[in-house]
């Protein structure tokens, strides 16, 4: 594992394949999701739209999902809206719509990457690097941070029981995400899908 690091350099994307243990399935597992779209929404003033695109806005750390997108809740009066994939109309274009003045949109597609997590020690391998506890008591489906992780800004939200978790993380802060969670996962074995060749 250490030898992977030691070569790679130091502003590139971790290369999708297998890391660190190699016997039995992956542990976790990674997949950069190609073609989201993301934007920021912010409340213009305290009486700020209550739901947009149909997902209710939380007034806390909560991601509403639903119809492949997720609001997630990063800061008072603040979301971050993420599309699953691109739309006929970009997802800033619906959203500055939607929210008819009540609140700013800035898009932000090309300032962010977003990764899906996954695998039976998910949990164990963001603990490594993660000032945030996520046993299902504390945080569940629909839970979301706004976090660091290993120093790098993340916003995290739980997706799905199983555990699946996503991250947005900014881009130019991708390859030190990756490097550090790929440290943390390879002891489980890691397989990561979608960087390409680094």
């Amino acid at each position: 594992m250490s030898d992977l690091m030691e070569h790679l350099p130091l502003t590139s994307l971790v290369p999708a394949g297998r890391h660190g243990r190699i016997d039995g399935p992956a542990g976790v597992s990674a997949k950069l999701l190609d073609g989201t779209e993301v934007a920021t929404l912010v409340a213009r003033r305290a009486g700020g739209p209550q739901e947009i695109l149909g997902l209710p806005l939380s007034a806390g750390p909560k991601a509403s999902l639903g119809g492949g997108l997720a609001a997630i809740g990063t800061g008072p009066g603040r979301w971050l809206v993420v599309a699953d994939a691109t739309g006929p109309t970009p997802l800033a274009d619906r959203l500055e719509e939607a929210a008819a003045g009540k609140a700013a949109v800035t898009e932000q597609s090309d300032a962010y990457l977003v990764f899906e997590l996954s695998g039976p020690r998910v949990r164990d391998a963001l603990a490594k690097g993660l000032m945030v506890d996520l046993d299902p008591v504390a945080f569940a489906p629909g839970d979301a941070a706004t976090t660091s992780l290993a120093f790098v800004g993340i916003t995290l939200w739980q997706t799905d029981a199983a555990p699946i978790y996503r991250v947005a993380v900014g881009r130019s802060f991708a390859a030190s995400f990756l490097r550090a969670f790929t440290s943390g996962a390879a002891e489980y074995g890691f397989f990561l899908e979608g960087t390409g060749r680094g």
